[in-house]
C-alpha cells in the first residue's frame, strides 16, 4: 500500500507553496527509510508518499520531478490518477 499526501494537515490538500516548476535536480529523490516504511516527501511543495514499497516510493518521487509540483498535486487531486502502477 503506497499514501500519497501532502504535508498539510488536510491530507488532500496541497500547500499552497507549488511552484509549478520542473525540478530536474533531483533534490526530491531522496527516498528515507523509516524503520517498517519508506517516505519521500518534496522539500518545496510538502508533497510525498509513504509505504513498503521502496522502488514504487522512488517511482512517485520522479513523477513528481517529471511534471513539477503543481501538476502532480492536480493529478493526484482532481484525477485520483495512480501514480504506483
Amino acid at each position: 500500500m503506497i499514501i500519497i499526501a501532502s504535508g498539510d494537515t488536510n491530507m488532500l490538500e496541497s500547500s499552497g507553496e507549488e511552484t509549478g516548476e520542473e525540478n530536474s535536480s533531483g533534490e526530491n529523490s531522496n527516498v528515507k527509510n523509516k524503520g517498517e516504511y519508506f517516505e519521500w516527501i518534496c522539500s518545496r511543495c510538502k508533497w510525498g508518499a509513504r509505504g513498503y514499497d521502496k522502488i514504487a516510493i522512488v517511482n512517485i518521487s520522479r513523477r513528481h520531478n517529471e511534471i513539477g509540483c503543481r501538476q502532480f498535486a492536480a493529478e493526484v487531486e482532481s484525477k485520483g490518477l495512480r501514480i504506483d502502477n
